[in-house]
Formats: C-alpha cells, sequence, structure tokens
C-alpha cells in the first residue's frame, strides 16, 4: 500500500489530498487514491499494465449515481488521467483498469456497503479502447 501510494504522490505530483477531483461526463467527483503499474515493481519500460484506482464517495447514493450515470466516466477517464499517466510513467503499458469505489479500499479487497466498479481498456495507437467487460 505504501508503495501504491508513494507511485500516486510521483505520478501526480502532490498529495491525494491536495489535488482537485477528476471530472469527466457526469458531475461525480473523482479523488485519485492510487496508482499500480504491472508487473510490480518493474521500471518504466516494461510496466505493461496501469491501474487507476479512484474514490467517489457520490456513487453510494445508488439512485442518484448508479453505474448507467457514471458508466460514460470510465471512457472519459481512461482517455485523460490513464492515457496521461502511461505517457509519463509506462510508455509501453498496453492496458489501462480504470477502477472508482465509493470508499478507499486496499487492492483486491471486497468490502460490504462499499461499492466498487472497474473498466478495462486497451491502448490502440494512443486511444482507449474498450476491452467489453
Amino acid at each position: 500500500m505504501k508503495l501504491a501510494a508513494l507511485m500516486l504522490l510521483a505520478t501526480t505530483g502532490m498529495a491525494c489530498a491536495e489535488q482537485a477531483p477528476l471530472r469527466a461526463v457526469s458531475s461525480v467527483e473523482y479523488f485519485p487514491h492510487e496508482v499500480l503499474f504491472e508487473p510490480h515493481g518493474a521500471y518504466e519500460a516494461v510496466r505493461r499494465s496501469v491501474r487507476l484506482r479512484l474514490v467517489a464517495e457520490e456513487i453510494a447514493d445508488q439512485t442518484a449515481f448508479g453505474f448507467e450515470v457514471i458508466e460514460q466516466d470510465f471512457q472519459a477517464l481512461c482517455d485523460s488521467e490513464g492515457l496521461r499517466i502511461i505517457a509519463k510513467f509506462a510508455p509501453n503499458a498496453r492496458e489501462i483498469v480504470v477502477s472508482v469505489a465509493s470508499q478507499a479500499t486496499e487492492f483486491g479487497e471486497s468490502v460490504p456497503n462499499v461499492i466498487q466498479y472497474f473498466d478495462v481498456f486497451t491502448v490502440t495507437d494512443g486511444t482507449c479502447v474498450w476491452s467489453g467487460l
């Protein structure tokens, strides 16, 4: 977790609490939680996958911000933030996983009452192409 937090700090240039929220198509505010690179611990040229983990407390309200409301945000977040991270820190990466949770959680952890969504994109010719999950 500490390594991931350091990666986010290196990626964004500031701590999460100081960074302005990301916005996409919906009115939801997305706050960076962490950025993970795979393979873990690899240097920039070897990184093949980027996981962009975001927190949006608003999605806990499934009536107002259900998946159908934020679905288009995944593409927009990949196109903006995901491609920016690849350009700076993983130039040979070919996959971006965008995940959103209503609260910060440990990677891989399922927590009751925490809403979590993710989507996977392939990077093709500098664009995010939905992988169809």
